[in-house]
């Protein structure tokens, strides 16, 4: 303890309770998980305010300069220490590959969504045909199920039939038009803002 009746910070043991005075006028409590000793930062562990487990702690870094007063509340014994260095939960290796092989695969899906060459209106018409239509790029052009194919520059006169359905080439063209209003009004929307 130092003359003023401060405990310095590199005296502090592992695993004691401490109550740290702030020089703002804060305080903080909590077990001494470590000291770093080049930047005498003390790290404390407290029980979380808002847990997320039965497990879950709260971690506050108070460096030495912030420091008024230190009062050991507690010293540690052996249950202690071995309480801050809990073991880690298993880890399932195969879930962890699930998650990742999953995300990969949404990845390349959103990537093949998307057309570097095609226009701002191409891929609004991509985007619009393909919420509820199974639909490709060929190029710059839209291929939607196999059977109709939007060329630029993506309005209802552009879909072309590929195998002479007459009635997927009418829903595709009413969903380009539709496409096309909602937008263009995004358009006149974003303009306005901007005015």
């Amino acid at each position: 303890m130092a003359s003023n009746g401060k405990v310095a910070v590199d005296k502090l043991k592992i695993g004691a309770t401490v109550s740290i005075k702030l020089k703002d006028a804060g305080s903080c409590e909590g077990a001494v998980y470590t000291v770093d000793p080049i930047t005498k930062t003390v790290v404390l562990f407290s029980a979380a305010e808002k847990p997320v487990t039965q497990d879950s702690r709260d971690v506050r870094l108070v460096p030495e300069h912030a420091i008024d007063s230190i009062k050991v509340v507690k010293q540690p014994d052996a249950k202690d220490k071995k309480a801050l260095v809990a073991p880690l939960p298993a880890i399932d290796i195969a879930a962890c590959k699930k998650r990742e092989s999953e995300a990969y695969e949404a990845m390349e899906a959103a990537m093949a969504m998307l057309n570097p060459n095609a226009s701002a209106a191409g891929q609004a018409c991509f985007d619009a045909l393909s919420k509820t239509l199974d639909c490709s790029w060929s190029g710059d052009s839209i291929n939607v199920l196999d059977q109709v194919r939007v060329d630029a520059p993506y309005t209802e006169d552009a879909c072309v039939s590929l195998d002479g359905n007459k009635s997927s080439l009418e829903r595709i063209r009413k969903i380009v038009t539709a496409g096309l209003k909602k937008a263009s009004s995004a358009d006149d929307l974003a303009q306005a803002a901007k005015a």
